[in-house]
């Protein structure tokens, strides 16, 4: 018996394909990421250099100045692809949580900020760290570097929206001098506007969990208590109480 289609399939259709060339050419980049990761793992994130990657790489320093034309534009795409991953990670955390659980898409927000940081040390020095001698960061970077802290943003103007910040309830006294910076600093930026205990109350909760896992992955609470983990949660229920969010 024969099947009789409703209509012609082409079975040799499949997905645009991309050119060998391109995928060699991102594989290339991807390896030479993948080494200066490796030096700024094994000498601190100002001792990249291009001809220590292409001698590592078995290439000479003009194949390699094909991709990358200098130092610097190397440094800044990995500075932008460590804050991607970042926010990727936020993102995917937050996004886990159920819409109108603010207080533990907070929590889970933080951490993953944490979780992402022990794991990618290299790539946290990178973006948080001392900076590279020599090198500024451009503008270009700029996009990646607020995706984190805009998802931080959000988390609150949603939790203000739903009534679930509230902030009468906020355990913070604001000195005038902070909330006229809070209040400038929304003028710059634009998006909801929130009353100024809202935004310095995310600003003080964002250094405090910043300024703690920094100390953490940088080695500095190791001495004195070993793993962070619980100091790290007593931190966050304090911040969770201090808001208020219900």
């Amino acid at each position: 018996m024969m099947l009789t289609l409703p209509y012609a399939v082409n079975m040799t259709e499949t997905a645009p394909r991309v050119p060998r060339r391109e995928r060699v050419r991102q594989a290339t980049v991807d390896e030479i990421k993948a080494v200066a990761r490796a030096q700024m793992a094994a000498e601190g994130t100002a001792g990249v250099t291009l001809r220590a990657i292409a001698r590592e790489m078995g290439m000479t320093a003009p194949a390699l100045y094909r991709y990358f034309g200098s130092r610097d534009e190397l440094v800044t795409a990995l500075v932008a692809d460590a804050y991607n991953a970042l926010a990727d990670a936020m993102e995917a955390a937050v996004g886990a949580v159920a819409p109108g659980g603010h207080a533990e898409r907070v929590r889970a927000a933080f951490g993953a900020f944490r979780a992402w940081g022990l794991e990618h040390p290299t790539e946290y020095a990178l973006i948080f760290g001392s900076p590279i001698p020599g090198y500024v960061a451009p503008e270009a970077t700029r996009p990646a570097g607020l995706r984190y802290t805009d998802l931080l943003g959000r988390l609150l103007a949603e939790a203000h929206a739903d009534g679930a910040l509230d902030p009468a309830r906020i355990d913070l006294r604001v000195p005038a001098t902070l909330t006229r910076q809070v209040e400038a600093f929304q003028r710059r930026r634009g998006g909801p506007e929130l009353p100024a205990p809202v935004l310095a109350f995310g600003l003080g909760a964002w250094a405090r969990v910043h300024g703690l896992v920094t100390l953490e992955v940088f080695g500095h609470l190791a001495p004195a208590i070993g793993d962070g983990a619980a100091l790290f949660e007593q931190e966050l229920e304090a911040i969770i109480r201090q808001s208020g969010l219900s």
